[in-house]
């Protein structure tokens, strides 16, 4: 099989296969998203070599070098205008595949608008075709019905597994522990360009003899870069493990029976992503703390989305969500948390100009649509005011009622908030701790536990079981203050949603 063939047919060949195509049907200018100049450059010269069965002229143009011949690196005299190197292009006499990069600026020069119709009406006769570049698509209403936009898509798990076979291959002495720990370093690059997989590769690589589990931390490094520099996403480390959260056995089996679905086992078995889950119930009961230990169970890097942010975007509320929603897949795959979602996306009413239904329709339709492997796991309170439009089926895959604590998750709580202080839960009455504390969230029992310990160290004197009897007594529970809306919160949820506990 020749090397086109095997391109055209592998992963990362389906870039070059819609291009291939839009060239045999003589498609003037196709317009790329993408911030991989070097990657675009290498996919167009394919193109430009293999793509008509012999080699047709391959040109490159910026306005710092103007125009080139992409394999020699020639220059053509005096373009470093865009609009003479354009001029030179409709002058070529043969068929030409051109690229030009950051052309957008000079945009605003209908000299340069004009002259890129008259390339279109002069290349659609032809095979050449112009490629401009550029990271984000600005596209003069006068030139809308002239092009055609694509998106140049990240590398594939192929592309990067050949980086860092690459890498190993020039790294002497180094080795990964485990072909386990191969496909987990893949993973783990995932959303990176090319040059980022290769720097961050490069960086945790040196000086290194062996690469384990233990050091994929260090390659998150270049996915919060790229959150922190979205301005609307924080990047939450993970710093919960699921063994930290008390109770909730149901959702745990949940999340234990889906562990592994990004592995390419799953993949084969027929296991579809899933897409999240939203958590509801009483305030306190730990639905934050959940969403949270899910990042360090799974292994994936958790995102939280901030509308506020989003409201406040550069550019307004939809280019802001059209931002958050890029910047999660580009670090995919990974959890994106939306924290009381009720008040971020529909808490808004009486809004006259309809925006918040335009964000929140946005958003309904990524969660519905989105192909890359980024789980949305939210948190609700006031869940009355969800949207049917939100709960139905497609949009999580299962929508969990956290309540109340029972008696053994209560003493499982007390246990973990003891040993997190650094006292042996074994040394406290926890049944009847657990007993007493009938109706207490999990926050409620935290306060309990840290009051208690303010008393003891107050009197220079070890934590004892008297001292979070005496803070019980004086902690009155939201189930007492709020008796009847936990009754309405408890009735929604008999018929909606499976219990978490």
């Amino acid at each position: 099989m020749c090397r086109w063939e095997e391109i055209m047919t592998s992963k990362n060949g389906s870039f070059l296969t819609e291009c291939h195509r839009l060239l045999q049907v003589k498609t003037p200018i196709l317009w790329v998203a993408t911030w991989e100049e070097a990657r675009l450059r290498r996919q167009v010269q394919v193109l430009a070599d293999k793509a008509f069965g012999r080699p047709i002229a391959f040109l490159v143009w910026t306005s710092t070098e103007g125009l080139v011949d992409g394999r020699s690196g020639e220059p053509f005299a005096d373009t470093a205008s865009a609009l003479t190197a354009l001029d030179t292009l409709l002058r070529m006499q043969d068929n030409v595949i051109a690229l030009f990069y950051d052309l957008h600026p000079f945009l605003s020069d209908p000299r340069v608008v004009r002259r890129l119709r008259d390339v279109y009406e002069a290349f659609k006769s032809s095979y050449s075709a112009l490629f401009l570049s550029s990271p984000r698509v600005q596209v003069p209403l006068d030139l809308d019905k002239s092009l055609v936009v694509l998106e140049l898509p990240l590398p594939e798990d192929e592309e990067r597994g050949r980086i860092l076979d690459g890498l190993l291959s020039r790294s002497k002495g180094l080795a990964l522990e485990t072909e386990d720990v191969r496909d987990a370093v893949i993973r783990a690059t995932a959303g990176l360009t090319a040059d980022e997989v290769d720097r961050a590769l490069s960086k945790v690589f040196l000086g290194q003899e062996h690469f384990g589990v233990g050091q994929l931390g260090e390659l998150y490094e270049e996915k919060r870069q790229i959150v922190r520099k979205s301005g609307i996403l924080d990047y939450v480390p993970p710093r919960i493990g699921l063994e930290q959260v008390g109770g909730l056995g149901t959702l745990k089996n949940w999340l234990s029976v889906r562990r592994r679905f990004f592995t390419e086992e799953a993949r084969e078995f027929g296991i579809s992503v899933p897409k999240g889950i939203l958590l509801t119930g009483v305030s306190g009961c730990g639905k934050s703390i959940a969403v949270q230990a899910v990042s360090s169970y799974w292994g994936l890097p958790m995102v939280r989305l901030d509308m506020n942010r989003v409201y406040g975007a550069e550019g307004g509320p939809e280019l802001g969500l059209q931002r958050a929603v890029e910047t999660a897949e580009a670090v995919a795959p990974c959890i994106l948390w939306i924290d009381e979602i009720e008040t971020a996306i529909v808490g808004m009413g009486g809004d006259p100009t309809g925006l918040a239904t335009r964000i929140f329709s946005s958003f309904l339709t990524w969660m519905q649509e989105k192909t890359k492997v980024v789980f949305v796991a939210a948190t609700a309170n006031e869940i009355h005011m969800l949207p049917p439009e939100l709960l139905r089926k497609g949009r999580f895959d299962e929508i969990f009622f956290v309540d109340l604590p029972g008696e053994e998750e209560r003493r499982e709580i007390f246990a973990v908030h003891l040993a997190k202080r650094g006292h042996d839960p074994e040394e406290f009455s926890l049944l009847n701790l657990a007993k007493s504390t009938q109706n207490f969230t999990g926050a409620e029992i935290e306060h309990v536990v840290v009051s208690a310990l303010y008393e003891a160290f107050e009197e220079n004197r070890s934590l004892e079981t008297d001292d979070l009897y005496l803070a019980v007594g004086r902690t009155i529970p939201l189930a007492t203050t709020m008796a009847e809306k936990i009754k309405e919160i408890r009735r929604w949820a008999d018929q909606r949603a499976l219990r978490a506990s």
